[in-house]
């Protein structure tokens, strides 16, 4: 019997994920042999004036080397984390009972429940301070279409917290869900969005930075004379420079993109299913909704990603807010998070 992963054979489920890795190796061998140890090898060669017992030319070469590696390995851990980290799945044990959800200081009230399924139903109300200050005590604003019911998932049979979408693939609830990644066998969530975005920040970095060290060899390959430009031998080479060449600007817009959206509060499926909706009911919860979550760029991307200095360590300690709880703050439906 096969063994089956997300629905699908594990072979077909790792295929693009493998595929990852594999273009990852070719990429290091590649630039290992035609460009760092050719460099490595002729260090000696190149005499200058020397800083601390090395000259310029060795300190140059000693900080690609530096460099190269260290973009590989915050790629590899930050590739990593987004494939084996709980997006934040919602267990099947879920209290049903709405009034027993609890994150932090917000929970379920029945006073402003009239209140809340008015404004997302009429589009005549006028989203002011008031109505920001009511979904902001709130613990599930989110309502399915325009008569403001709870949103259920009739796959889990659960009600879903803000912001929580259903994956066929996965066959289950995830916490913010942005998309599922095909590329990661794994849906990109509250939990791994983060190492989801360093490693697409990550992996346009090592291509940039592949492509303009290995522009001037690959330029005298070409203009060198006796030097076959189809050998065998220079194939990988062009190869590999011609991929990171074309995935640098591909990598560039994806990243500008998802920086875009963390920063103004939003997920993919939001941005493409909600906002840009031709329907008025469609786009008036997601209005309801996004007073919530939204509290400004540098605020949202905290949220996203943690305090400012550690953005670019793939590391996620969790954030506050009203649809995902920190585990220790979580009361009544901390298992949400847990694997």
């Amino acid at each position: 019997m096969p063994i089956s992963c997300c629905g699908r054979s594990l072979s077909l489920a790792w295929l693009q994920p493998a595929y990852v890795i594999f273009f990852t190796a070719l990429c290091y061998s590649v630039f290992f042999a035609f460009e760092l140890l050719p460099r490595i090898e002729s260090v000696h060669t190149f005499l200058g004036p020397e800083i601390w017992g090395y000259s310029s030319y060795e300190r140059g070469v000693y900080l690609t080397f530096f460099l190269f590696h260290l973009l590989l390995a915050l790629f590899l851990y930050s590739f990593n984390m987004a494939a084996f980290t709980n997006p934040g799945r919602i267990p099947l044990d879920t209290p049903s009972d709405l009034t027993k959800w609890r994150d932090g200081n917000f929970k379920v009230l029945h006073s402003t429940e009239a209140t809340l399924k008015q404004v997302v139903s009429s589009l005549d109300v006028t989203l002011g301070n008031d109505i920001r200050q009511l979904v902001r005590n709130m613990i599930v604003v989110e309502r399915k279409k325009k008569f403001g019911f709870h949103r259920f998932c009739s796959f889990c049979t659960l009600y879903k917290p803000d912001r929580t979408h259903h994956c066929r693939i996965c066959g289950s609830c995830t916490l913010r869900m942005d998309h599922h990644c095909p590329w990661l066998n794994n849906c990109v969530g509250y939990a791994n969005y983060k190492f989801f975005f360093l490693t697409v920040t990550y992996a346009f970095s090592l291509c940039t930075f592949m492509a303009i060290e290995m522009g001037p060899t690959i330029f005298k390959m070409v203009a060198a004379k006796g030097v076959p430009i189809s050998g065998l031998h220079l194939l990988p080479a062009y190869i590999v420079y011609s991929c990171v060449l074309v995935l640098s600007p591909l990598l560039l817009f994806f990243l500008a993109f998802h920086l875009y959206i963390t920063a103004n509060a939003m997920s993919t499926i939001e941005y493409r299913e909600k906002k840009n909706s031709d329907d008025p009911y469609v786009q008036r919860r997601f209005q309801v909704a996004h007073l919530k979550f939204d509290n400004g760029y540098l605020n949202n991307l905290r949220d996203a990603f943690g305090p400012v200095h550690t953005w670019l360590i793939p590391t996620f300690k969790g954030s506050n807010g009203t649809y995902c709880p920190k585990p220790r703050e979580s009361r009544g439906r901390k298992k949400l998070l847990d694997d």
